[in-house]
C-alpha cells in the first residue's frame, strides 16, 4: 500500500480569465480550485495515492467548497483549518496559454504547527513542501520550517518546490526568498524547478552548472521542468533531458504541481527511496511528464489533472 504524502502550504481560489485576454483586458472568469501544495495533493489522490492537505482556508462559501472538493478526491484534510477569509488568486491566461497572476492574500499565512497531529506521520512518508505563499512572513512560514526541522530529524524523505511568483515576491522580498529556497533545497531529497526558478537561485544562466550547484548544495535529485521540451533531470550529477507528449495548450495552471504528485505518488511505492537507479528515475519521470501535459489541455489545475486510467 502506497505511504503517505503530506502537503503543506495554500490552498484558495483561482479566478481564471478564460478569454485568453489575460488579467488587464479579460472580461470572464471562471472560479476553479488551486493553490500549489492543494495541486499537488489532488494529482496523488487522482493517481490513486494518499495525501494529506496541511493548511487554512476561510471560513467562508469558498473555504466551504475548497474542503468539501479535497475531500470527494479522498485527501485527507483533518489537518486542514477553517478560519478567517480565504486567498483569492487572479489568473490571466494569454493567447499561447501562459500565465500571469494577481494575489488577494486571505488567511492561508495564519496556519499554525500546532494544527499539524505529528503522530500520523511515518518515517516511511513524504513531507511536500510546494507553497507560492510558504515563505511569505507569517506563521506560515513559521510552521514550514518547523515542520522541515521535524521531518530531518526524524529522517522522513522531503520534497521541495520553490512555486516563484513575481506577483507575490516583490524586489524587496527577493533576497529573502532565495535565501529561505536555498535553506530548504540544502535539506531536500528531491527539488522540482522551472529553468526561470533554477537561474534565480543560483545566478547562473546554464542549466547544468545551475543544477550542480544544486547537488554541491546537498540536494539528490533535481528536476527542472522545461515546458513542451520535457523535464531536466539530475540524479548526483547525472543527467538526462526527458521528453514530453505533444499537447494542444490551453492553459498551464497547475502543470507543475500535477507532476510533482506524480513523481510523489511513484515514490510512495517505493521503500528505498534513496537508493532509486537513474533508470528508474528516468521512468518515473516520463510518466510525471505525461500527467503534467494533459493537465495543459484544458482550465483549471485539479479538474484538468488526468486520473491513472486516463494515463493508462
Amino acid at each position: 500500500m502506497s505511504k503517505n504524502i503530506f502537503c503543506i502550504g495554500e490552498l484558495l481560489i483561482d479566478m481564471v480569465c478564460v478569454d485568453n485576454k489575460g488579467l488587464i483586458n479579460g472580461e470572464k472568469f471562471e472560479k476553479k480550485a488551486g493553490g500549489a501544495p492543494a495541486n499537488v495533493a489532488a494529482s496523488i489522490c487522482k493517481l490513486e495515492g494518499n495525501a494529506y492537505f496541511l493548511g487554512q482556508v476561510g471560513d467562508d462559501f469558498f473555504g466551504t467548497y475548497l474542503i468539501d472538493l479535497l475531500k470527494s478526491l479522498n485527501i485527507n484534510t483533518e489537518m486542514a483549518v477553517k478560519k478567517g477569509s480565504t486567498t483569492i488568486a487572479l489568473v490571466g491566461i494569454d493567447e499561447n496559454g501562459e500565465r500571469n497572476f494577481d494575489f488577494l492574500r486571505g488567511s492561508d499565512g495564519d496556519y499554525s504547527f500546532e494544527n499539524i497531529d505529528l503522530s500520523k506521520i511515518t518515517d516511511s512518508d513524504i513531507i511536500h513542501f510546494g507553497s507560492a505563499t510558504g515563505f511569505l512572513d507569517g506563521e506560515l512560514k513559521k510552521t514550514y520550517f518547523k515542520l522541515l526541522e521535524y521531518a530531518k530529524a526524524n529522517n522522513i524523505y522531503v520534497s521541495f518546490d520553490p512555486n516563484y511568483r513575481d506577483a507575490l515576491i516583490t524586489a524587496d522580498k527577493l533576497e529573502k526568498f532565495i535565501e529561505d529556497s536555498i535553506s530548504f533545497i540544502k535539506q531536500s531529497d528531491f527539488t522540482k524547478l522551472s529553468d526561470e526558478e533554477l537561474f534565480l537561485l543560483t545566478g547562473e544562466k546554464d542549466i547544468t552548472t545551475g543544477v550542480n550547484k544544486l547537488h554541491e548544495l546537498g540536494v539528490k535529485v533535481v528536476t527542472i521542468t522545461l515546458g513542451s521540451k520535457g523535464t531536466y533531470l539530475s540524479v548526483n550529477k547525472e543527467n538526462v533531458i526527458i521528453p514530453s507528449i505533444k499537447i494542444e495548450q490551453v492553459d498551464s495552471t497547475g502543470a507543475g504541481d500535477a507532476f510533482v504528485g506524480a513523481v510523489l505518488k511513484q515514490l510512495a511505492d517505493i521503500e528505498d527511496k534513496q537508493n532509486i537507479t537513474f533508470e528508474e528515475w528516468n521512468k518515473i519521470i516520463s510518466f510525471a511528464n505525461k500527467v503534467g501535459a494533459i493537465t495543459c489541455t484544458n482550465y483549471g489545475a485539479i479538474a484538468s489533472m488526468p486520473t491513472l486510467s486516463d494515463i493508462m
